[in-house]
């Protein structure tokens, strides 16, 4: 299709900067360690932004809901195919990240042909000895791992006031849920707005839309160890932003 390479590379090119342009208009994702275990956090008008995968695996997604919701089912059928065929305790973030869900959209982009997948997604696992490992993986297929927390949010500044601003938010993991809940949600205001207009912002933001929370603890009963925050903690938790100045 592509004859010369340049030519390649500046449809390449071009596809980036649509992708990112789709994409700004996407509620970002926030996962954070916690002393129970995984937060996540996203703010919604109604669609679902957090999803269980598998037991200790959650996803988190920022694009096109037609999108995620493929990108989904392809890793939760590979989770459960890996967790059938071998056993629950090698279903794994990396092994769903790096075999599952970064050839299929890396391919995509790649493919000029082809519609690109409109996705970033965060995945969470919460290991034995509650290591916590968080991925993100962009549109073009690239992941990177971390265990200090993740942001997920629109390319550009936002993306950039985000790793600065969770770089100082220091022992995540030895505070608890509804302390690490408002850093969460500080979190996903910087990822909309700059800093001097947040508290406003996520003022403004709860009185017409549902923060959606997920919790990965070893607390949980049974062998799964994802459940959602029920709507009366995250009241709880976001009171500080409901109360009147």
């Amino acid at each position: 299709m592509f004859e010369e390479p340049y030519r390649w590379a500046e449809a390449v090119s071009n596809r980036r900067e649509y992708l990112e342009d789709q994409l700004q208009s996407g509620s970002p994702v926030v996962a954070l360690p916690c002393i129970e275990g995984i937060l996540l956090l996203s703010v919604s008008a109604g669609t679902q932004k957090i999803y269980e995968i598998y037991d200790r695996v959650a996803l988190g997604a920022l694009g096109h809901p037609a999108d995620v919701e493929r990108l989904r089912n392809i890793v939760i059928d590979m989770a459960h195919l890996e967790g059938f065929n071998r056993s629950p305790s090698d279903v794994s973030a990396r092994r769903l990240v790096q075999f599952g869900l970064a050839p299929p959209v890396k391919q995509a982009f790649e493919e000029i042909g082809r519609a690109p997948y409109i996705a970033r997604l965060l995945i969470a696992e919460l290991g034995k000895d509650q290591n916590r490992i968080f991925y993100s993986l962009n549109y073009d297929g690239v992941f990177k791992e971390t265990h200090t927390g993740l942001v997920l949010a629109t390319p550009g500044d936002a993306t950039e006031r985000c790793e600065s601003a969770l770089k100082n938010c220091e022992r995540l993991e030895n505070r608890g849920m509804s302390e690490v809940f408002g850093e969460a949600f500080k979190l996903w205001g910087l990822a909309e707005v700059a800093e001097d207009s947040r508290e406003s912002h996520l003022r403004d933001v709860l009185k017409d839309r549902e923060i959606e929370a997920m919790l990965l603890s070893e607390s949980v009963p049974g062998p799964c160890k994802v459940r959602q925050l029920s709507k009366t903690e995250m009241m709880t938790f976001s009171q500080p932003w409901r109360t009147p100045v």
